[in-house]
């Protein structure tokens, strides 16, 4: 019987939110068990109030764990931790110098075309006696960030009957991302046909492409860029329905059980897929030769001579295919 459990969790937001799908299984096998999680600063607030977790742990690679002591005496805080237990769900042989004397890890890459990062991990946790039941997720909401939630909105002009989509414009990756043009044209129809507004939850990196797209977004839509990614989390709770490419805020509302929709194009929908929504990614009509870039055999097709510009499999989603999907979700006539 484990009673010090630590949980080797990702870097990135995505892939955080697939790792908590660990944490119930886990404490209803060990109910008397501590349980931690280690991730980075930048997830802290995914993690943060998750039902099941005692402590997290940040690892800073990039500040405050950079340098090769900083990164030993890291290791030394975490071996005083004293952990009989470590399941390790990425890339790592850190936990190698903890001295922890069960390590439960996966193999390889997880998921696959085959199988999700989640179904890779359950199954883990059955091949080493701990029952999985069905797939679920808890995460917290501080009553400050839900307080923000509810003046931010009602400073908006969004009322508590009020119908909202939020939407991610831009992935880490400019490549996944679905043009300016479009969010625009998708934004018009929806409020003046539906009378439903539009949430940028995400925030808008501050480069060339950013600040191109910042001045080309519609001012219909509107912007959250200022919360932090607890207050986004409080945001994505209000939403009834998320739009997003494949990227951090997709993955989690789907895990947050809101209606989520992808798109899809430079990236491949069988590999890492929103895991409840999987039916409701859209594609371009016509795939074209050269999906997708990732995971794949070569560099991204770079359409254009300037880095803002947006993949060609992106720019032939249209705007009536994703609206259709909206329409069927939400049940609009």
């Amino acid at each position: 019987m484990f009673k010090n459990i630590l949980i080797f969790g990702h870097s990135n937001i995505g892939d955080v939110c697939y790792d908590l799908a660990v944490v119930d299984p886990l404490r209803k096998k060990f109910p008397q068990a501590r349980i931690t999680f280690l991730t980075t600063a930048r997830c802290k607030g995914i993690v943060d109030g998750y039902k099941g977790i005692d402590k997290i742990i940040i690892f800073d690679r990039k500040a405050k764990n950079k340098s090769f002591v900083s990164q030993l005496q890291f290791i030394f805080i975490l071996r005083k931790e004293k952990f009989d237990l470590t399941v390790v769900l990425k890339k790592s042989l850190r936990y190698k110098f903890l001295g922890i004397p069960e390590v439960w890890r996966v193999e390889g890459n997880g998921g696959s075309q085959q199988k999700h990062l989640v179904d890779s991990y359950l199954k883990l946790l059955c091949d080493h006696g701990v029952e999985v039941g069905e797939t679920s997720f808890s995460f917290g909401l501080d009553e400050n960030d839900r307080a923000f939630c509810a003046d931010f909105l009602s400073r908006k002009g969004i009322g508590a009957d009020d119908m909202l989509i939020g939407i991610l414009p831009l992935a880490a990756w400019p490549m996944k991302s679905w043009p300016v043009k479009k969010w625009n044209k998708l934004a018009e129809v929806i409020k003046n046909q539906y009378g439903i507004k539009m949430i940028n939850l995400g925030k808008t990196p501050d480069t060339d492409f950013g600040r191109r797209v910042s001045e080309e977004i519609s001012d219909e839509i509107i912007s959250a860029d200022k919360s932090t990614l607890a207050q986004a989390k409080a945001l994505l709770k209000r939403c009834q329905l998320f739009i997003g490419p494949d990227s951090s805020f997709l993955h989690l509302a789907s895990c947050m059980g809101i209606e989520a929709i992808g798109l899809y194009g430079a990236t491949s929908s069988e590999h890492f897929f929103p895991y409840f929504h999987r039916r409701n990614i859209v594609c371009p009509e016509k795939r074209l030769s050269c999906m997708p870039c990732y995971p794949g055999a070569g560099p991204s097709c770079q359409n254009g001579e300037t880095e803002y510009d947006f993949g060609p499999c992106m720019e032939a989603i249209r705007v009536e295919d994703v609206l259709a999907v909206i329409k069927e979700k939400l049940n609009l006539v």
